[in-house]
């Protein structure tokens, strides 16, 4: 049915005279008004959207839960062996802040898989256990493309179900805020450097929050305030951090004295998500995943779900390990199968610092490990990327293209709702990169007529 949709979508799409260069810049425009925006561009890129059928989603779905909770008990593995944390590639001080207690139990509250779907062949590349970005693209992508008159055929013929990410994103806050020990309804604070990208998502948020009688406001780190046991940005007190300033970037710009880092030691503010997110945010997490020592770690089904659906990964240093049931020693075999590895920063984004071995020379490739060696990297089993033809439209036009594509379930506390689709013409697909995204429905079947 999937296939059926797209070839009736893209057959309607291709003889619709409406779509002009005024109709294109129309579209544009209501991402503008919508706040759909990185930096100063336009998120949406294809006069279509994703489409996945019933039983893909829910694959989808119950596999990120499933290696959700295997991540989470990595994150308690590594609590109960405080020393084997330097193993997952914390420093000293994010090891420090990760051991305290942040007075409830999730150790990321709302969290993003990075996904690549192929028929019904998952597979998960990174887990973004730092608040991911992005949560509010979907239902307004979706709104923008209810212009197109291809779109609108599909939604008459078909079933069609979308998500609410935002939604449970606030409903797992306040919830979190309650286990936290909080009562009555909190003042949240959105905290993030100023001038980011990502901005306009800020005031989406804020204006959801409240809109839902939920104080809100938007504050910098260098905004903060701390005395008599009230964190406050002005005179707006604070309850609940929503922190979406990345844990590493904080900390090599303000030390323990910084009004948050007080606050939260002490107690006296609920941050989502805590500094304990760090353990399961790194890649190296899924070497921890991989690695078959750890195996009685996991349930049958966790165990099932990790061989199905995550790539090895390794921490790169010079040592012994095993691939394929052999023992290798890991940099020589690396640099020998450059063809089979992609090499990832352990703890970055945006796709900085990634190196693609089969699209690399021999020389660029000792290159990369090298300094992969010589800083924090992992190394990654390379999976196979499929395009996918989408209808991609700018300012001068319109065309199917082959894209990448990956679906990126979000989780709140752990359940999935929803997900971030990403294109690019580049197998590094990432906004961050110059990718852009589109709207996301789950074909649940043909309407009755």
């Amino acid at each position: 049915m999937r296939q059926k949709l797209i070839a009736e979508y893209h057959q309607t799409l291709a003889g619709d005279e409406s779509i002009t260069f005024e109709f294109l810049a129309n579209l544009k425009e209501a991402m503008r008004a919508r706040r759909l925006l990185y930096g100063g561009r336009e998120i949406g890129v294809a006069l279509r959207p994703h489409l996945l059928n019933r039983s893909q989603y829910d694959t989808l779905t119950r596999s990120a839960e499933v290696l959700a909770q295997a991540c989470a008990k990595v994150g308690a593995a590594l609590l109960t062996a405080p020393s084997r944390i330097e193993d997952v590639g914390l420093t000293e001080r994010e090891t420090s802040l990760a051991l305290v207690n942040p007075r409830y139990s999730t150790f990321a509250v709302t969290t993003r898989l990075d996904a690549f779907i192929h028929g019904d062949e998952i597979k998960f590349v990174e887990y973004n256990a730092e608040n991911p970005s992005s949560l509010s693209d979907q239902s307004a992508l979706n709104e923008v493309l209810g212009d197109v008159g291809a779109m609108r055929t599909m939604a008459e013929r078909y079933e069609l179900s979308q998500f609410s990410p935002v939604e449970f994103l606030l409903r797992a806050l306040l919830d979190t805020f309650r286990e936290w020990g909080g009562t009555g309804v909190p003042h949240i604070a959105i905290l993030d450097w100023e001038g980011l990208p990502t901005a306009d998502e800020f005031v989406l948020l804020q204006d959801y929050f409240v809109g839902h009688g939920v104080p809100t406001v938007i504050c910098t780190p260098e905004e903060l305030e701390y005395e008599k046991g009230r964190l406050r940005s002005g005179a707006f007190p604070i309850d609940l951090v929503y922190k979406r300033v990345i844990i590493h970037e904080l900390l090599s710009r303000c030390d323990d004295s910084h009004p948050l880092i007080r606050a939260y030691l002490r107690g006296d503010v609920c941050l989502v998500n805590s500094f304990r997110c760090k353990m399961l945010h790194k890649k190296a997490v899924f070497e921890f995943l991989t690695d078959e020592t750890n195996a009685n770690w996991f349930t049958p089904t966790e165990k099932e779900v990790i061989t199905r659906t995550v790539p090895w990964t390794r921490r790169v240093r010079e040592r012994k390990t095993r691939h394929l049931g052999q023992q290798v020693d890991l940099v020589s075999y690396v640099r020998q199968n450059r063809q089979l590895f992609v090499l990832k920063p352990n703890d970055d984004y945006g796709g900085h610092g990634l190196s693609i071995g089969d699209q690399t020379t021999a020389s660029e490739w000792d290159s990369a490990l090298a300094g992969a060696i010589g800083g924090d990297y992992v190394v990654q089993e390379k999976i196979k990327l499929q395009t996918e033809v989408f209808p991609i439209f700018d300012e001068s036009g319109w065309a199917f293209q082959p894209m990448y594509i990956d679906t990126n379930p979000f989780l709140f506390g752990g359940r999935v709702e929803g997900a971030l689709v990403r294109l690019s013409d580049s197998p590094v697909v990432n906004v961050t990169s110059g990718g852009g995204e589109t709207g996301f429905f789950v074909i649940e079947g043909e309407t009755k007529r």
